[in-house]
């Protein structure tokens, strides 16, 4: 598979067209962003479409193999569809999307000659149905390993999406040429930028935990909360009462400053404390401390520019650290929660970051997490772990297969700590680094209050 070369300091939208696009009138399956900083960033942000993920994207096997690791459904066969989507896909862009017109179709073995018809759908639409097709083609390219493409779904009975193809080379229409050649153009315009400065790169988080009576039943955090403010529940319910949330969530500030922010989350515990007067709860954290309620250590940034490999570099740098460390049963958390390059772009610009699980399990976890991710957010260009491209890495991630990542993870930190910066955040992340290294695992069935020194009222 040939790489085609793009002068960086491309910038005629028409010239960019002309290397874009293939003789054949498809997309050029693979890009070398070549400029000035080829020689200081990392291979990883100047090719686009990595030569391996378009090989396993052409591979039937392969594609249904690294997508049922992500959790992603597949069809293959004969598979009776009610419509079909297409959709042009740049990292986390839906740049075009087509549905099918006309009655159901069928994906495999129809003998029909009559030719498919589509129409053009908003991509941003609010329907529960186009929101679903866009966050199920970004989330499919990116666990195939791509950058762009074109990912067919298709919309079985029962109004559920299935993942029908992945293409990185698509044939090409004059508006998905249109796209892809902005989309790309914008991406390499702000290349030399995405190297931020440490202050530049504003941290938030919203990490949650759970209160378990004595008998191991769950005390509801709408009991004791609201559901807005800097501590509050959940919009998660249990059973039939959409007003009995389980979840807590601490909501601090959002800060540049990462000791900042874990004294906001402490402040958030704190006030968690007074309202909850019963010392026989236990407050639990971690991925699964209770059956069938998974926990989250979402982190929110701002001031950096999302795209795909931002989202792998914390893949790499906190996902793949922090499971060695998680208890064993949280692996079942995953792929239906945790899964990797989980994001969710935020209203005021920035992103959250929803891979990792919730990490208020100890102090020295929170300090070390939201540092690392302050350090990977800044200097990730710089950055060059490709080790998730292996199916055996990843499968090894989501299965919580520990001894197969340890070596792997020993070399990340190395690199990570060969950054600038890795320094100015030494005292939180090398007790983090030991704590992963030490083979030692935290206990989800413990209480965090004695680790955070919070006072265990009694009843």
């Amino acid at each position: 598979m040939e790489a085609h070369l793009l002068p960086f300091n491309q910038t005629d939208e028409g010239g960019l067209r002309n290397r874009l696009v293939t003789p054949e009138n498809t997309l050029a399956p693979s890009l070398y962003l070549h400029s000035s900083l080829s020689g200081a960033y990392t291979e990883q942000m100047t090719v686009l479409n990595d030569g391996n993920a378009v090989e396993r994207a052409g591979d039937p096997d392969y594609r249904i193999a690294f997508l049922q690791l992500h959790g992603i459904k597949t069809a293959k066969g004969k598979t009776r569809l009610l419509k079909r989507y297409i959709v042009a896909v740049f990292q986390t862009q839906v740049l075009v999307m087509y549905c099918s017109n006309g009655p159901m179709v069928w994906l495999a073995g129809d003998r029909s000659k009559k030719k498919e018809t589509f129409r053009r759908v908003n991509p941003q639409g609010n329907s529960r149905e186009v929101r679903r097709v866009r966050n199920l083609s970004v989330r499919a390219l990116y666990a195939i390993g791509l950058d762009y493409g074109v990912v067919k779904i298709g919309i079985l009975p029962g109004n559920k999406a299935t993942v029908l193809d992945i293409n990185p080379s698509p044939p090409l229409n004059q508006e998905m040429t249109r796209s892809f050649t902005e989309a790309i153009l914008q991406y390499s315009r702000k290349l030399p930028g995405m190297v931020a400065k440490l202050n530049q790169v504003v941290l938030g988080a919203d990490p949650e935990f759970i209160l378990r009576k004595p008998g191991g039943d769950l005390a509801m955090a709408s009991d004791y909360f609201p559901r807005y403010g800097r501590v509050g529940c959940d919009a998660i319910w249990q059973g039939e009462d959409r007003s009995a949330k389980p979840l807590v969530e601490i909501r601090p500030r959002p800060t540049p400053d990462p000791r900042e922010l874990v004294i906001r989350i402490y402040k958030g515990l704190i006030q968690a404390s007074r309202r909850i007067k019963d010392g026989r709860i236990q407050w639990l954290a971690g991925a699964l401390p209770h059956p069938g309620f998974p926990l989250g250590g979402h982190i929110h940034f701002s001031g950096v520019h999302l795209n795909f490999k931002l989202l792998r570099a914390l893949d790499h740098y906190l996902a793949l650290p922090l499971m060695l460390v998680e208890d064993p049963k949280g692996a079942r958390r995953r792929p239906t929660y945790g899964y990797l390059g989980d994001f969710r772009p935020q209203f005021h610009g920035g992103f959250e970051y929803r891979t990792l699980p919730s990490w208020l399990v100890s102090p020295t976890l929170t300090k070390g997490v939201l540092s690392a991710a302050k350090l990977v957010a800044a200097k990730y260009p710089l950055l060059g772990a490709d080790d998730l491209n292996s199916y055996v890495v990843q499968k090894a991630y989501y299965r919580g297969e520990k001894d197969e990542l340890r070596e792997i993870v020993h070399g990340l930190w190395n690199e990570l700590r060969s950054v600038d910066g890795y320094h100015r955040y030494s005292r939180y992340l090398d007790p983090f680094y030991r704590m992963i290294e030490s083979g030692k695992r935290w206990n989800e069935e413990r209480d965090i209050r004695p680790l955070w020194k919070l006072p265990l009222r009694k009843s």
